[in-house]
């Protein structure tokens, strides 16, 4: 038993040990890089009023931009899952530490639609509800050496859900964190 334990704690720390490497790297490879002065981005966005998927940024001045999420969820043939999210982001404070960390405060206002599609297997019938958010908050982007940034924002959100209730049950005030 102790030599099967020993072989997988062995050939387990062999993968740290290489992802370790990779990581360093990757960290002193980027750095040696100029600090990005992009205005458009690429990256991955979860949050219930900016939207689940794939997140393009813009910026349209030093203080003002724009982010726009669209992600899809497709489940065989029987599912489908759709979200998007458009947020105006405000910089009112941003502070710089050397060239390896910076920090941004911003507020913001976003607009979301949400759609759930589905077939019921059994009788064939197709089923859509949709949902419509509008919100707003204040968040904090750190970044670090010029490229990644790992934004935290915190806001209240008003959600309209299309469905067959009385009109004040569709409506839901949210905590966004």
């Amino acid at each position: 038993m102790l030599s099967v334990m020993r072989s997988f704690y062995t050939g387990d720390m062999k993968y740290r040990k290489a992802l370790l490497i990779l990581l360093v790297l990757l960290v002193f490879g980027v750095s040696a890089l100029p600090a990005s002065t992009n205005i458009r981005g690429i990256g991955a966005q979860v949050g219930q009023l900016s939207a689940d998927g794939l997140s393009f940024f813009q910026k349209c001045n030093e203080t003002s931009a724009l982010q726009t999420t669209v992600g899809l969820y497709l489940s065989g043939n029987s599912y489908l899952d759709y979200s998007v999210g458009v947020e105006y982001q405000h910089t009112f404070f941003s502070a710089a530490y050397q060239d390896w960390f910076s920090s941004d405060l911003y507020w913001f206002a976003g607009l979301n639609h949400r759609g759930f599609a589905s077939v019921d297997s059994l009788t064939g019938r197709y089923g859509y509800v949709p949902s419509f958010g509008i919100g707003g908050g204040f968040g904090v982007e750190p970044v670090f050496l010029g490229h990644f940034s790992v934004p935290v924002s915190f806001g209240y959100g008003v959600f309209y859900d299309v469905d067959e209730v009385p009109f004040i049950e569709r409506l839901t005030v949210t905590f966004l964190a």
